[in-house]
């Protein structure tokens, strides 16, 4: 006698596998580990560095879902959904995994980015066709991407994911050239050289700018080298240069948006307020506009510093300074107008001051009045003294006039500064195509 299984089990049955499918495959491209903090508080920084920001801390025990790796720091995602970065030496690991390293590009011509993962949810901000945006995973239909440093969600109709690694090594590296690394050479001042590989270890040697020195193996993301003493010590591989036979290195070849360095100065603070508003000072709105910009830039790969964080007097001249210290690539002051008489004028304008600056303040421009929420004024030239004493590519913008009823009722909100965001975004990546 042949028994013949239940319907119902086996309906059950099949319910079952697929539900443990969908699981299955949603936990494989999330491809994500859980840390555990070791330190009784943490903090949580908003870059890969201790030189970002502080953005919130965390507490001793506590577990955060780790997102990728780079230079001894993890991107995390905390609980309320927030993104940054905490030391790793600083953590204990527990089920910690590579990331997914998957990039998705946006192929709709304006697509929505939402809180949730339903079209009723609350539309978080837009992006155009071709915005690289980070992939965390996907379920039922939507896509979790990283936007403006927070989890957000768009349609997987309208996001193509391909695989972007970065775990391509130095020894990689090595092994493709012709010929084997022979000098290991510095970017900027102040480069300090450690007894070991980690940025915990004590310093042995500063080293100034364009310094080079004998390499002698890898370690990790760090580079064993011979000092002219005699001594040897380690330097990140992120703040040097290699090369074979040519002495000193040859200096670093900027390709894309993610190699670059970029300074963004929110004009004024503190006790400085600039052009005054009905209800607000120029200092507050060039400051919300900066960080909306750095974290646009940060979430594609760009090693960002902010000329002030908050409401803080900073010097023209420390502006200055600050650029030119980090051998950045690019400066940007951010700048709203005003005139005497009320209502004269409106829209943005685009300042250079040496010839060097003018590529970025074109390609600035051409964006800013193609996709710009005000009228476009053009480029002009300006003798502003954070792009004179500027020895990197520097531009100043003015993104409205403080004085205009319409110009400023549209600058004081969170649509008009996102969409400066992304416009610099895109210019930057349109600048360092090679």
């Amino acid at each position: 006698m042949t028994l013949k299984k239940p319907k119902k089990i086996v309906t059950l049955f099949i319910i079952a596998l697929f539900i443990g499918l969908t699981a299955f495959a949603t936990v494989v491209l999330a491809n994500q580990g859980t840390i555990k903090v070791d330190a009784s508080v943490v903090n949580v920084r908003t870059g890969p560095g201790l030189s970002y920001d502080i953005m919130t801390q965390v507490t001793g025990g506590e577990k955060v879902t780790m997102l990728t790796e780079e230079n001894e720091w993890y991107k995390v995602r905390l609980s309320n959904d927030q993104i940054g970065w905490i030391a790793s030496w600083l953590i204990e690991n527990t089920e910690v995994s590579a990331a997914t390293n998957k990039m998705g590009v946006v192929t709709g011509d304006e697509v929505n980015i939402r809180s949730e993962s339903n079209a009723d949810s609350t539309i978080l901000g837009k992006v155009v066709n071709g915005t690289e945006l980070t992939v965390l995973f996907q379920q039922e239909g939507w896509t979790q991407v990283q936007y403006y440093g927070q989890v957000a969600w768009i349609s997987s109709e309208l996001i193509d994911i391909t695989e972007s690694s970065t775990e391509t090594t130095t020894v990689a590296v090595a092994e493709e050239n012709s010929a084997p690394i022979q000098t290991v050479t510095t970017r900027s001042a102040g480069t300090n050289i450690r007894t070991s590989p980690s940025v915990e270890s004590s310093v042995v040697a500063t080293a100034e700018k364009g310094e080079s020195f004998t390499y002698l193996s890898t370690k990790g993301d760090w580079y064993q080298i011979e000092l002219a003493s005699g001594e040897t010590g380690y330097v990140a591989n992120w703040v040097v240069d290699l090369s074979g036979s040519q002495t000193p290195a040859p200096t670093a070849n900027i390709t894309s948006l993610a190699e670059a360095t970029i300074v963004i100065d929110a004009g004024h603070g503190g006790d400085d307020p600039g052009a005054l508003a009905h209800s607000f000072y120029e200092k507050e709105v060039t400051l919300d506009t900066a960080k909306l910009v750095a974290n646009r830039l940060r979430d594609a790969g760009a090693n960002v510093i902010l000329t002030r964080s908050d409401d803080e007097f900073v010097s023209l001249d420390e502006r200055t300074v600050i650029s030119n210290q980090s051998n950045a690539d690019v400066f940007i002051s951010l700048h709203y107008d005003s005139t005497e008489t009320a209502n004269e004028i409106s829209g943005t304008t685009t300042y250079y001051y040496h010839d060097k600056d003018m590529p970025l303040a074109e390609i600035v421009n051409a964006n800013l009045k193609q996709n710009g929420l005000l009228p476009n004024n053009g480029v002009r030239f300006g003798n502003f003294y954070v792009t004179r004493e500027n020895t990197q590519p520097a531009i100043l913008l003015e993104l409205g006039y403080l004085n205009n009823d319409v110009d400023q009722d549209t600058v004081n909100s969170a649509s008009y500064q996102s969409s400066i965001a992304e416009i610099l975004y895109q210019s930057l990546n349109q600048y360092f195509i090679p």
